[in-house]
């Protein structure tokens, strides 16, 4: 997992805007629009360690989290269809500013929100992951299989960008498992550059082009 430092203006006010509009919009946390795991809303047992030993040694790795307490903005649109043009901004047209083949998701997690350990091999593809944070009181955590150890980054204030190539399932090298925890509000957004899997060399090539450009340019003021 890498940090991509956000210094494009242009982008950070976009982003801003963004946040500025889901709380003016009132978009904080409306219980018939969130999603919930199995367990309990805020239990961070999900993030933790053990929790990843037992994902671990399942039979086939978890791709899509099955333990999360957030409020995903398709379940938004799904109960209040006014919520549809901020969803096609934010998920649709944002993504084709950046030049990403798609967004992967777009949730807003309430205090004590979090995703429980998983590796979106069921979403595969190089990933930008776009952040924010009401004060930074949260992290996002990932396993270094190298390493055998838990790697824990923890939120700022404000937005912070990271990028990383998620496997698909049939690439168990490359699964990224992670997992994510948040005292205060958060916002995640991520677009999906798509590659089919490392085995398309030129549709690799190509999608690794586009993620680098658009890394270039978060990074340029």
């Amino acid at each position: 997992m890498t940090e991509v430092v956000i210094r494009n203006e242009e982008l950070l006010d976009t982003l801003n805007g963004f946040v500025k509009e889901f709380y003016n919009r009132g978009g904080t946390l409306h219980p018939e629009m969130c999603v919930r795991g199995d367990g309990e809303e805020y239990n961070e047992y999900y993030c933790k360690e053990e929790y990843l030993r037992e994902c671990l040694a399942l039979p086939e790795p978890v791709g899509a989290p099955r333990q999360h307490y957030g409020q995903p903005i398709r379940h938004m649109v799904d109960h209040d269809p006014s919520w549809k043009d901020f969803q096609e901004k934010v998920k649709y047209e944002f993504a084709a500013r950046l030049g990403a083949h798609t967004s992967a998701l777009l949730t807003y997690y309430p205090p004590g929100g979090f995703v429980g350990w998983h590796t979106n091999w069921d979403a595969n593809a190089y990933q930008i992951l776009f952040t924010w944070s009401l004060d930074g009181n949260g992290y996002f955590r990932y396993y270094d299989k190298a390493n055998d150890e838990i790697v824990t980054l923890p939120d700022v204030p404000g937005w912070q960008c990271r990028h990383f190539y998620f496997g698909a399932k049939e690439e168990p090298e490359h699964h990224c498992w992670h997992t994510a925890f948040t005292v205060s509000p958060r916002i995640t957004l991520a677009y999906k550059f798509v590659n089919g899997t490392k085995a398309n060399v030129d549709k690799d090539r190509q999608a690794r082009y586009l993620r680098d450009m658009l890394i270039e340019e978060i990074e340029t003021q």
